[in-house]
C-alpha cells in the first residue's frame, strides 16, 4: 500500500509528509512525489531550492528536494518527474494523478493553507489532484499531530 504526498519543498507539503507518516499503518510506503519545471530558476528560488546567484541545475534542485523530504522523515521515499518550464497547473496535477494511480496509491495527502472547507476552493494543483476518485484525498492544513 502507498500514500503519496505531492512535494514541492514548501512547508505545506512538509505538513503532508508528516501527516502521511503519522497515519500510515505498518508497511505502508510514503512517497514524496515532486514535479519539477525544467530550467525554472524562479520556481526553485521561491522554494529556497536555489540561492540568488545559483544557476538552475535539475540535479541540484532534485537533490535539495530529496534532502528536504528526508529531513521531515527518514523513511520517506522520494520520487520525481520533470515538466516543461511553463507547464500549466493542469499538467502538474496530471503528473501527480498519474503517479498516484499507477503507484496504486490509497491516499494522497495535500498540504494547503487555503483549503478551507471545500475542495474546489483550493484553486491550485490540489484541486485537480482531489478530483480523481482512484484514491482518497487528505487535505492537511496544520502541522500539529492529529493523534496527540
Amino acid at each position: 500500500m502507498t500514500f503519496v504526498v505531492p512535494f514541492d519543498g514548501s512547508s505545506q507539503s512538509e505538513w503532508g509528509i508528516r501527516r502521511a507518516v503519522e497515519l500510515a499503518p505498518g508497511p505502508v510506503r510514503v512517497v514524496a512525489f515532486s514535479v519539477v519545471p525544467r530550467k525554472h530558476a524562479t520556481w526553485a528560488r521561491e522554494r529556497d531550492l536555489l540561492g540568488p546567484a545559483e544557476a538552475f541545475e535539475t540535479e541540484r534542485v532534485l537533490s535539495r528536494l530529496e534532502e528536504r523530504a528526508h529531513a521531515v522523515h527518514d523513511d520517506v521515499v522520494f520520487q520525481h518527474t520533470t515538466v516543461d518550464r511553463y507547464a500549466p497547473t493542469g499538467k502538474i496535477a496530471h503528473e501527480i494523478r498519474s503517479f498516484a494511480r499507477n503507484g496504486d496509491a490509497r491516499m494522497v495527502f495535500v498540504g494547503s493553507r487555503e483549503a478551507g472547507g471545500v475542495v474546489s476552493s483550493l484553486q491550485s494543483v490540489g484541486e485537480h489532484v482531489a478530483s480523481d476518485d482512484a484514491y482518497d484525498v487528505v487535505l492537511v492544513r496544520r502541522s500539529d499531530s492529529v493523534l496527540d
